[in-house]
């Protein structure tokens, strides 16, 4: 099951999110980008709802844009209250995060973009690299219960 990478901003920082999406795709992580992951004629809502209830993290790409988005708040309220991890990302040096997000420690873009995105990359990947390895041991736990029950099946067999 791929690692699952959600990233919310607002339409008018859609370069930079793009650009964010394009440096997180890889094999095993799966970026979803409202833009360009949800088909024309699909209802909005349902499947932002959706991907942020599956996502393993949540990027926040946070600027007065954001702050202005008529759904930027929402996708955060949705994500706390799934208790997903949020990865503030601060765009602009006034763009302080508001109201929940506070207290969160954030990444300031604005400082140093080349670290900053090499950071995000860095922790993402090794999360995805952590989960990959999680599930795999998931996998060869349940193949080992399948061995077992058989081998008890057989041995009741020839009882």
């Amino acid at each position: 099951m791929p690692f699952k990478v959600f990233i919310s901003y607002s339409t008018r920082d859609l370069s930079r999110a793009k650009e964010v999406q394009k440096l997180l795709a890889r094999p095993g992580c799966k970026v979803f980008l409202a833009e360009t992951s949800i088909s024309p004629g699909r209802e909005l809502s349902s499947a932002i709802i959706k991907a942020i209830k599956q996502c393993d993290v949540f990027i926040l790409l946070w600027s007065h844009h954001a702050r202005n988005s008529e759904w930027v708040p929402q996708e955060i309220g949705v994500a706390r209250s799934d208790d997903k991890p949020i990865i503030p990302i601060v765009l602009h040096v006034s763009a302080d995060p508001t109201g929940f997000l506070r207290g969160t420690k954030y990444l300031p873009l604005y400082k140093d973009p080349a670290n900053a995105l090499k950071w995000l990359q860095r922790h993402v990947f090794a999360e995805a690299s952590a989960k990959e390895k999680r599930d795999g041991l998931t996998w060869l736990g349940l193949g080992a219960a399948f061995v077992w029950l058989f081998s008890q099946d057989e041995r009741e067999a020839d009882a």
